[in-house]
């Protein structure tokens, strides 16, 4: 299966740990509506699918997408 055309990436929130997030294009980068996480933590990565670290997005956003995990 697809990733859609970059609407999804999986970003790695710890080693070998990523979460399925959709990305929202028409939202500015630094929004914490950027980003929606739509899968739970998993090990296992399509080959096909973007890698991001958590790292590389916003602070704002790294804390709505960790509080989205949470609930």
């Amino acid at each position: 299966m697809g990733l859609k055309k970059g609407k999804y990436v999986y970003l790695e929130i710890s080693p070998e740990r990523y979460v399925k997030v959709r990305v929202i294009k028409n939202k500015a980068d630094d929004s914490p509506k950027k980003y929606r996480v739509v899968s739970g933590v998993t090990k296992h990565v399509p080959a096909t699918a973007t890698l991001m670290k958590i790292d590389s997005i916003p602070e704002a956003a790294r804390k709505s997408i960790l509080e989205q995990l949470t609930t």
